[in-house]
């Protein structure tokens, strides 16, 4: 559906720099949109590609410099208005594939709200699903689940017995839910597993990656609290806390029991050991390993995971560390003739 930068600017603010009645037909990059398509620049630095780009309009910030010939629209924000813009652009899921399949394979003591979608080859044991979730191919819900209202369960995700999750979840391809957390205890002469008897919760708008996988508690729950976004091939152990709104990217691995804060920045590939506590708007840095408890606020950064500033003196002096070598030996020389 098309719509006019006016109709763009009466949902999201912001003042008009040019033409008015400009038609979008979508959105795309600086490089390559064509005449029919809103793009954004959010620094200066992107002049020359504003200059060179044939969108229709560009989303700017509002000390963007003019330029002749090309329409703004000027915002406090334009990256999140633009991503809002982007939203109303997305492809809606496909009338034809709505509703339940034949060969989707439903307990008779699943609840099922308005406007559900469950594709092919899904199994459904004893679950509570809330309207308009979309369940795709292959997904295998356990008893005793709940899923709440305007989910998106992606193809052949598993959801284990008992999990608990929330409104607007998305959960993507591969993921596994509620699978036993890793417990054993050495017992004379092998390893006797713990039995998981816990369970997951997820809260609302939380979206979890591909093939990623957030275990099952010991005892109580293995928590992931409202607006995380965890990113593909992500393992989150059991009885972890994850606070509101954290942001896990790529390969990070999260042992058993820690607690996490609130707006917490995982780097790809970093880790945390088991049973610490890393508070509110913590960065960690990419391939860092937390080994104990960090204070809310702080950015760390290594193996061990320490102070930024820290690690960054570190190198700087172990990157003179040949020069002083060389100086050391002169020295020697000159003591040892």
């Amino acid at each position: 559906m098309p719509y006019t930068l006016e109709a763009v600017q009466a949902l999201f603010g912001g003042e008009i720099c040019g033409k008015r009645d400009v038609i979008l037909e979508g959105v795309n990059s600086l490089e390559g949109a064509n005449s029919t398509e809103l793009v954004f620049a959010d620094h200066e630095r992107y002049l020359q590609n504003v200059i060179e780009t044939k969108a229709s309009a560009v989303v700017v910030p509002k000390s963007f410099p003019e330029v002749s010939g090309k329409t703004f629209l000027r915002v406090d924000q334009p990256r999140s208005v633009f991503v809002q813009v982007m939203g109303l652009f997305a492809q809606p899921y496909p009338a034809h594939l709505r509703g339940i399949h034949a060969s989707a394979q439903i307990s008779p003591h699943t609840e099922l709200g308005e406007d559900v979608t469950i594709r092919e080859y899904a199994v459904v044991r004893a679950a509570r699903i809330g309207q308009k979730t979309i369940i795709e191919s292959g997904v295998h819900i356990g008893s005793e689940v709940s899923i709440g209202e305007k989910c998106f369960i992606g193809p052949h995700v598993v959801i284990m017995d008992k999990v608990k999750i929330g409104n607007r979840v998305t959960i993507h391809g591969g993921a596994v839910i509620g699978g036993d957390g890793f417990g054993y205890v050495w017992d004379k002469n092998q390893h006797r597993k713990v039995p998981q008897v816990g369970t997951v919760v997820i809260e609302d708008d939380v979206e979890i990656g591909c093939n990623s996988c957030v275990d099952r508690a010991m005892f109580g729950s293995t928590l992931i609290k409202r607006g995380t976004k965890i990113d593909n091939f992500v393992q989150i152990a059991h009885n972890d806390i994850i606070g509101e709104d954290v942001i896990i990217t790529g390969q990070v691995g999260i042992a058993g029991s820690v607690t996490v804060g609130n707006r917490v920045m995982f780097g790809a590939q970093s880790c945390a050991v088991d049973h610490i506590s890393i508070g509110d708007d913590v960065r960690v840095g990419a391939a860092s390993l937390v080994t104990k408890n960090i204070s809310s606020k702080e950015s760390v950064w290594g193996i061990p995971a320490r102070p930024g500033q820290r690690v960054k003196r570190e190198l700087a002096s172990l990157s003179r560390l040949p020069d002083l070598l060389i100086e050391f030996r002169k020295l020697l020389q000159r003591l040892n003739p």
